[in-house]
């Protein structure tokens, strides 16, 4: 026996598509001020990020309850639900196996380097985010893994680890990004988008 959806009434779905719209509002004027070199991260509000998008604070404020933990689980949430739709649409196309890996990284990486800044400070707070439980739903390591084992069920563990430590580390390097510093100034945007795409290529070169 099979249980009918429940359907939403106008008034719930104004409602939802208000919130939505609102709540991508705040994400987007809070990564334009993370990203501006003028504003001090550390001293920006909810507040704050309300007037620059012009929304009331009080909407601010149920959107980010527990002020930038809400913000930074917000940023991983919505840039990962951006890769999934993405890489659901290419999955669709019937590609290859390694192309599905390749561009599930790439794809991420991009989505990384247009938060920029926004996603260096959210970054370092990941382990708060993940105890509150406002981390991202399904991880990106699970579908990794589905995509390896299309490639090859017997190495699929030990592909998605490598390919995941790599990819950990040129995003850890990029995430050191400085340009007045002479070790950290060379992993740029294009140093790490470059890297990524090679990730899976050099991972699969472990085991031949």
């Amino acid at each position: 026996m099979s249980i009918d959806p429940i359907k939403k009434d106008g008034r719930s779905l104004r409602a939802e598509k208000t919130y939505d719209e609102a709540h991508e509002k705040l994400i987007k004027s809070a990564v334009e001020l993370f990203n501006n070199p003028l504003v001090s991260h550390e001293k920006i509000t909810v507040s704050q990020i309300a007037k620059h998008a012009g929304v009331s604070v009080a909407t601010a404020y149920n959107h980010f309850p527990e002020n930038k933990l809400d913000i930074y689980g917000s940023l991983f949430q919505l840039g990962f639900k951006d890769v999934r739709d993405d890489l659901n649409k290419f999955l669709e196309t019937s590609p290859q196996p390694d192309e599905a890996v390749t561009m599930f990284l790439d794809t991420i990486a991009n989505v990384v380097v247009e938060l920029g800044n926004a996603i260096r400070f959210a970054w370092f707070e990941v382990r708060e985010i993940q105890s509150s439980g406002k981390w991202i739903e399904g991880e990106p390591y699970d579908v990794l893994h589905s995509l390896c084992a299309r490639y090859d069920p017997e190495i699929v563990d030990e592909l998605t680890d490598d390919i995941f430590q790599m990819f950990n580390g040129v995003t850890f390097l990029w995430l050191r990004y400085d340009p007045n510093y002479t070790v950290w100034s060379k992993y740029t945007d294009e140093w790490y988008l470059e890297n990524v795409n090679k990730i899976f290529s050099k991972a699969i070169k472990i085991h031949k």
